[in-house]
């Protein structure tokens, strides 16, 4: 199930941007996580023996978030994505052992968010520059296809969002993969197997990448993939979505229609 793989001191096992499928626990040595900020490489953790690195790579298919380097010769067994998936049942004990890391990474990043919040109100979502439609809690959300692919994903011509938060991505047999609208999608693939979900903050209604590769666009605003930007809250009665990039056929008008809400 592992691979062995021995890096030297200040060789890179992989780099930000790149598309990774593999996860890593080190059995000797020590290696740095960086991150690039503005051409200068800040460094952000030391990781241990014992410890996994780029375990998300197994969950999305988002590009790496950092560049890591071993800073010492360094002895890692490296996990491929689908040895994973295949052995979720024959070892549960690696299965368990990641999974613990991924959620406590996520307290850890939550508690950074919170507390960033804390000191900087000014960048609560409710203060976002963008202009807002302000919605009301029965806002109905619509969905209706642009193009005969788009068209052919919906269950229906005009097919109301029936809960948020609601997730969309590419139809697969992926065990990991946990969508609410399953797209069909082909080499070159546009739609990742975790790509975007609606979600409603408030009175407000957003759509919010969920690690796409190739990332969306909201009436030309990119989220997503390389983009800075995670989420768009959608202003205005309607909205063009893209799934994947400017060359993609899954092209969607977004309608907010308070009036069908009100009488359903």
């Amino acid at each position: 199930m592992f691979t062995i793989r021995q890096f030297a001191r200040g060789e890179v096992i992989f780099r930000e941007s790149e598309v990774g499928e593999t996860a890593y626990i080190i059995d000797r040595g020590r290696v740095e996580v960086l991150r690039n900020l503005d051409g200068t490489a800040v460094h952000l953790a030391y990781i241990e023996a014992g410890e996994p690195f780029g375990e998300m790579s197994i969950i999305d298919e988002k590009p790496r978030s950092a560049t890591v380097v071993a800073v010492e010769p360094t002895t890692v067994r490296e996990l491929h994505r689908d040895d994973f998936l295949k052995n979720l049942s024959s070892h549960p004990e690696v299965t368990i052992s990641l999974l613990k890391v991924i959620f406590e990474r996520l307290r850890e990043t939550n508690a950074t968010v919170l507390q960033l919040y804390k000191s900087h109100p000014e960048l609560l979502p409710h203060n976002a520059s963008r202009p807002v439609r302000q919605l009301i809690g029965g806002t109905a959300v619509f969905l209706e296809g642009l193009t005969p692919e788009a068209a052919a994903a919906l269950p229906e011509v005009r097919f109301r969002i029936p809960k948020f938060p609601f997730r969309i991505g590419r139809l697969s047999n992926d065990a990991l993969a946990h969508n609410d609208l399953s797209i069909p999608d082909q080499e070159p693939l546009q739609i990742s197997r975790h790509h975007l979900s609606f979600v409603q903050s408030g009175d407000r209604i957003a759509v919010s990448d969920r690690g796409s590769r190739m990332g969306s666009l909201v009436d030309g605003m990119a989220i997503g993939a390389h983009s800075t930007a995670t989420t768009c809250f959608l202003s205005g009665h309607e909205s063009t979505l893209i799934l994947g990039n400017h060359s993609s056929p899954f092209r969607f008008r977004i309608v907010l229609n308070q009036a069908q809400a009100a009488s359903s």
